[in-house]
This record gives structure tokens, C-alpha cells and sequence, in this order.
């Protein structure tokens, strides 16, 4: 009986230890992405790559802007998000939120991605990021089941949806994937969507990743 006992405690003391320690890494793969993500990116060098080669379906040009914000109805890291056309860069593309946590077993990190029920009120947030002190849970949504799950590895992060519980709205049953890959330099996104047949009906088909790059504007 002492010998099982010995053992029971061993074991619990090893998972407590295991359980601290991932708690610990996991504190650091948020304050390693509070320090990488943030910054102004474009996808210039994919762009001019794809006309060297004569790519038929040649990435769109896009200037991508990352900001820390506050927004506490949300959680402590969250970020603006916007796009615009890098050719004219008055035309704005996309606006959302980003937000981080641990996930509750401490292994990894959660992304929730939030969308503006009024996008026009938030337009170039990342210029004045105070706006989003006044936010809350009635102006966003977001799509249940779209999480995404963040890893660290190999001296970069890779995010993920889960492809089964990312449904698109409205009925369709369409599967929504999105991925993403960042490093201190890059920031790598792809939204598809597939029907039942697995054919892609949102997002390109080839080469489906934006590749933004820091700093270069």
C-alpha cells in the first residue's frame, strides 16, 4: 500500500510540475506574440514574385496594419486588424480583431477572430487605437467554432481552425479553414472555404497564403 502511495503522490507531483510548466510557456508564447505581431506589413515581394514568374492568378496587393489595443470586454491581448488595397490605400478591405489567450488546459494558445457589425465606425483604428476603450459585446460577432489554435515551434507560430467545427453562416455547411504562420518579419494568412465535395468556393484555389512582410512601408 505504501508503495502505490509513493506512486500516486509521485505522479501528481509530476503533473503539477508538468501543468506549471506549460503555464509558464504559454505566458511566453503570448508575450512573444504581443511582441512580433504588431506592425505595418505588405505583400509587395509576393506580388512581384508572382508577376516574375507570370503567375495567372497574381496575389492581390494588400497593405496590412496591426495594432495592440484595449479592449478589455474582449480580453488583455487583443489587436486591430485591417487591410486595405495597397494600390490605394483609402479602399479599405477588411477590419477585425484579433484576440489571445491560454486555452484551459494550458497547451496552447486560443485566437478568436471578431468582426465589426459596423465596420465604418472603426475604419482606421490603428490610427487612433483609444477608440476601442468605448467597445462592446453588441458591436462584434463572431462565428462559433472558428477558434483558432496557435503553436509554437521551429522559431515560428502556426494558427489553425479546427476543421470540423468551422462551419460558414447561414446554413450552407460550407467548412471554413483558416491558417496562419508568424514570425518577428512575416505574417502568413489563408481563408478558404470548401463545400461538401471538398471544392473550394471561397479563397484562392492555388497558393492560397498572403505572405505580408514587416517594415516595408
Amino acid at each position: 500500500m505504501k508503495t502505490v502511495a509513493v506512486l500516486l503522490i509521485g505522479a501528481a507531483l509530476l503533473a503539477s510540475g508538468c501543468g506549471a510548466n506549460n503555464k509558464a510557456l504559454r505566458e511566453e508564447d503570448l508575450a512573444r506574440i504581443a511582441e512580433w505581431l504588431p506592425g505595418a506589413y505588405d505583400n509587395r515581394a509576393q506580388v512581384d514574385a508572382d508577376l516574375a514568374r507570370n503567375v495567372t492568378d497574381v496575389h492581390a496587393p494588400i497593405a496590412l496594419d496591426i495594432v495592440a489595443v484595449e479592449a478589455k470586454i474582449i480580453g488583455k491581448q487583443t489587436y486591430y486588424v485591417q487591410q486595405a488595397d495597397a494600390m490605394s490605400p483609402q479602399r479599405v478591405l477588411s477590419q477585425q480583431l484579433y484576440s489571445f489567450e491560454k486555452t484551459s488546459d494550458d497547451k496552447a494558445i486560443a485566437q478568436t477572430i471578431y468582426n465589426f457589425k459596423e465596420p465604418e465606425r472603426w475604419i482606421r483604428g490603428h490610427a487612433r487605437p483609444d477608440i476601442f476603450k468605448s467597445i462592446v459585446s453588441d458591436d462584434l460577432s463572431t462565428t462559433s467554432g472558428c477558434e483558432l489554435k496557435w503553436e509554437f515551434a521551429d522559431e515560428k507560430f502556426t494558427g489553425h481552425s479546427s476543421a470540423a467545427s468551422c462551419r460558414a453562416v447561414g446554413g450552407s455547411g460550407a467548412r471554413t479553414e483558416v491558417k496562419i504562420e508568424l514570425t518577428p518579419t512575416e505574417f502568413k494568412s489563408s481563408e478558404r472555404a470548401f463545400d461538401s465535395a471538398g471544392n473550394v468556393i471561397s479563397g484562392r484555389r492555388d497558393d492560397p497564403f498572403f505572405e505580408f512582410r514587416k517594415g516595408n512601408r
